[in-house]
This record gives structure tokens, C-alpha cells and sequence, in this order.
């Protein structure tokens, strides 16, 4: 292992356009110097820490299993000489939980999250045809009094799990014209993009279509019509379909999900134009331990052909928006705490959010789906988290 170079970078703000030159021109631009172009709100007098070493120092952290910035300015300190030889010796290497309190609700949520969606997407890991999900999520304990607490939605591949996207629901609004406002900005050309029944909507629908993707919806009760059509379609003893069924055991449950898959709807579905599959999923869940079962039934629309989608390839699209849902959830709030955030203050709460999606990304691309494990890892080598945030040729070997 040898001593790194350590680093001097210091770059401008810079404008989107003026960003998405830089990543086009030099792809492999690491988190350090993307840090560098985010506009810093700060008076330069007295400024004691340039704000991409404070965010990767964040980051840094995140990697390594802290939750909160009380925890982040404890491992800082405890860093200090590893932060030395990564960054060169300076009067100020430790950022403390009140700066990090004070500086992150003065940044600019907004341009943090298009900056860092314009270097995820420059850096694509996911191939081609990964499904893109749709997820929505509340940072229940950022509520403040009067203020309701943040709604983000995301976009997420499905198989790479990198976050494509996060962007505020104002309260003002909800998700169906923020989704649809942002699908334009998604790399949707050739892939599948999943939704909840939120989403089940024909604009919705007909934009996947028109930026050259296929849309996988869910139909429950808030269509009521197209409900209530495929519900008498597949109640129909004689109705044609093709079928198939998986099974899954794990954690005392067994899990069974079966599809009925037809076309026979499509000419009928004229509000519906490009419907080129319906199906009906049913999933059915048993307890082993109290032999208690539950089931619910819900149906598909999609504009993959047969000869595209498979029901087996439904069944896969399903649960992987469905995995998607429940896996994004339950590591930001337990793995990372986020629900257990008290930090409230502006738009601090969803500048976290975002850095923790990031986290979640870099963790994927580290060529690792146990977040929890991979964390406690990086805790204990702080220089592995660093390898993913700083110049390649920077780094410690």
C-alpha cells in the first residue's frame, strides 16, 4: 500500500450545460471534482473547508455506517490522519456536526440532485435494456410542526440498482404530473419503466411510449373502468390466457404468484392506446408458523408484445418493481436511519436523502447487494469508501 497524492482540485460553479460538458469530455470525473462545480453559498472570508471536501467527507461516511451528522463529525476526527494523507496537511481536516447542520440547509437541493443525476447517468452501470422503477417515499421524520414532512420520488434500475433521479413532490402537488414532467430526463429509449397504480394514467402511458420505452402499470381501483374491464375479462370461465407461476420460501413465509396474461383485450381497450398485453397477478402468501394465509389480486397493462414479455417476463417485471419498492424503503429507513433523521432544517432533509441514494448506488457498483454488511466493511477500511469518491490515480492502492 503506498501514500497517496494529496489533492488540490478546486473547480469552479458551473452551469448544467457547462456540467454535462465536463462529464462528456472526461466521463471517469470522479465525486470529488462533480462536488467541485456545485455552487457554494458561503462568504469565502474565513471559510475553513471547500464544499467538495466536505460533502465527500459526508459521503465518506455514510459508506461507513454513520447515520447522522453528529456521527459524521465524530468518525471525521477520528479519520483525521487518513484525511491528512488523502487531502494534504491542513489547519481544519475535521467538519463537525453544527457545520454540517448549518451549511446543508443553504445548499441548493435542486442543483444537487441534477448533478449528481448528471453524473449517474454519464456513468451508467446498468445495461441496456435494465427496467427503470418508480418509487415514491415520505422522510417521515423531517416533519416540522405545521411543515409536512418532504416526498421524494425516485427512479431506480432495477437490476443495477443505481438511482437514476430523485426530485421533490412539492405538497402543493402529488407524483402523477412530477413523474410524467420527468420521464423525458430518463435514458427510457429501449427499457421497461414500472409504476404503482399511482401512475395508471394515460398520459403517463402514452409519454413512456413516445420516448421510445414500454410501460408496466398496475390497475387497481382508482381506474375504475379499466378495473372493473379486466376484472370481467378474467373472471370469464371461457376468457383466453397463458399462465404461469413462481414460488418462493424464505423468512417462514411461502410466496406463490401467478399470472393469466391474454390479448385478447387489446382491441377492446381503445382508451388505452399501444396496450399490447393484459394479465391478472394474483399473490398469494402463507405463514408457515400460524398456517395463516393472505391474498391479493391486482391486473397489469403493458405494452410489451408477446413476442417481448413472456408472462414469465411479466411475473420478473412485477417483482422487481415490487422488490424495488420494498427494498429502497427499508434501507434508507433501517439501514440508514433516515426516518430516525431529526434533521429538519430547509432542504437539508432531501439533500441527505440524495446522498444516501448515492451511497446506495456506489455500494452496487462496489459489486454488492448487502448494504448493511458492505457499510460495516467500509467502516472498519475507510480507505475502500474513498476509492469510491476521489480520483482514480488519487487513492490510496
Amino acid at each position: 500500500m503506498s501514500d497517496s497524492t494529496a489533492l488540490t482540485l478546486t473547480l469552479p460553479s458551473l452551469t448544467s450545460d457547462h456540467r454535462q460538458h465536463l462529464l462528456q469530455e472526461d466521463p471517469l470525473l470522479s465525486l470529488y471534482e462533480v462536488f467541485a462545480t456545485i455552487p457554494d453559498p458561503r462568504s469565502k472570508h474565513g471559510q475553513r473547508y471547500e464544499l467538495a471536501y466536505l460533502l465527500t467527507c459526508l459521503v465518506a461516511a455514510l459508506l461507513c455506517n454513520c447515520d447522522s451528522t453528529l456521527a459524521v463529525g465524530q468518525w471525521c476526527r477520528d479519520q483525521r490522519r487518513l484525511l491528512a494523507r488523502l487531502f494534504g496537511p491542513r489547519r481544519f481536516l475535521c467538519p463537525s456536526d453544527s457545520l454540517y447542520r448549518k451549511l446543508l440547509p443553504r445548499l441548493d437541493a435542486q442543483h444537487i440532485e441534477w448533478t449528481l443525476a448528471d453524473w449517474i447517468r454519464t456513468t451508467l452501470r446498468a445495461q441496456a435494456e435494465d427496467p427503470i422503477a418508480l418509487d415514491g417515499k415520505t422522510v417521515r421524520g423531517a416533519r416540522k410542526g405545521d411543515q409536512p414532512a418532504p416526498h421524494l420520488l425516485s427512479f431506480r434500475t432495477h437490476q443495477s440498482q443505481e438511482t437514476l433521479l430523485q426530485v421533490l413532490v412539492c405538497d402543493k402537488t402529488n407524483e402523477i404530473p412530477v413523474a410524467q414532467a420527468r420521464l423525458a430526463c430518463l435514458p427510457l429509449a429501449g427499457r421497461v419503466c414500472t409504476a404503482d397504480a399511482l401512475h395508471t394514467q394515460k398520459h403517463f402511458f402514452l409519454a413512456v411510449d413516445a420516448l421510445g420505452g414500454a410501460a408496466l402499470l398496475t390497475v387497481k381501483e382508482n381506474q375504475p373502468n379499466l378495473y372493473a374491464d379486466l376484472a370481467t375479462y378474467f373472471a370469464d370461465p371461457h376468457a383466453r390466457f397463458e399462465h404461469d407461476s413462481t414460488r418462493d420460501e424464505q423468512r417462514g413465509r411461502i410466496e406463490v404468484r401467478s399470472i393469466k396474461v391474454s390479448t385478447e383485450m387489446n382491441a377492446y381497450l381503445t382508451d388505452w392506446p399501444g396496450v399490447a398485453q393484459v394479465a391478472e397477478l394474483t399473490r398469494t402468501v402463507t405463514v408457515r408458523r400460524t398456517g395463516k394465509t393472505s391474498q391479493e389480486v391486482v391486473y397489469l397493462i403493458t405494452h410489451l408484445t408477446p413476442a417481448q414479455a413472456s408472462p414469465q417476463r411479466l411475473l420478473e417485471l412485477a417483482r422487481g418493481h415490487w422488490g424495488i419498492e420494498n427494498s429502497s424503503h427499508s434501507v434508507r429507513d433501517v439501514t440508514f436511519g433516515e426516518d430516525r433523521s431529526r434533521f429538519r432544517s430547509g432542504q437539508g432533509p432531501q439533500i441527505l436523502a440524495a446522498l444516501r441514494n448515492l451511497a446506495i448506488t456506489l455500494i452496487h457498483r462496489h459489486g454488492s447487494s448487502q448494504i448493511a454488511a458492505t457499510r460495516r466493511h467500509f467502516a472498519s477500511h475507510p480507505r475502500l469508501a474513498f476509492r469510491l469518491l476521489l480520483p482514480r490515480t488519487e487513492t490510496l492502492q
